[in-house]
């Protein structure tokens, strides 16, 4: 008997992994380590997407970054030995991804609220008009281009890229801790 063609398959949906980073001051944000190698690094940002050699300007180190299906990028800075100081993200175009700490999202809370919300903890220092925010006791910094005029203004009401940093990344003393 003549066997009959199989009907073509259907083509599988790439599946695409949704990532949630918590920030973890002073150590980590997700996988990626403060004070790790940049090669350890590396490997793991693999993981997440196509790894970039950048340079934030010409006269500084390079670092590594990658930007995630979700539009979030993912920026590596690394010190003179080859070893991670800062790990920034910038703001997803969509919410499949996230980047949190102690539970707030914080990209997609209102920066206001993630403001209040850490000063319930600790120092907040406000910089460039309210574009930027630095908690250096928790070792982070957040930035927006813009700042709301009105309660009603989308522009400027969430935070474009949060930093997590070493210790001293700051200009404050090193506490010891890595």
């Amino acid at each position: 008997p003549a066997r009959r063609p199989r009907p073509p398959r259907p083509r599988a949906r790439p599946v695409r992994l949704i990532v949630i980073i918590s920030l973890r001051p002073p150590d980590a944000a997700g996988p990626l380590r403060i004070g790790a190698t940049g090669e350890d690094t590396a490997e793991t940002l693999r993981q997440l997407g196509a790894l970039i050699v950048f340079r934030r300007t010409a006269d500084s180190r390079p670092g590594w970054s990658i930007r995630r299906p979700s539009g979030l990028s993912i920026f590596v800075y690394l010190d003179a030995g080859d070893r991670v100081e800062a790990v920034e993200f910038g703001r997803a175009d969509d919410t499949d991804d996230a980047v949190t700490y102690d539970g707030l999202d914080l990209f997609t809370t209102p920066a206001a609220d993630v403001v209040a919300e850490l000063r319930r903890r600790t120092t907040v220092r406000e910089e460039e008009d309210g574009h930027s925010f630095t908690a250096p006791e928790l070792l982070l910094a957040f930035w927006r281009p813009t700042t709301p005029e009105t309660p009603d203004d989308e522009d400027g009401r969430f935070f474009e890229s949060v930093l997590l940093a070493q210790p001293g990344y700051y200009g404050d003393p090193p506490s010891g801790r890595r």
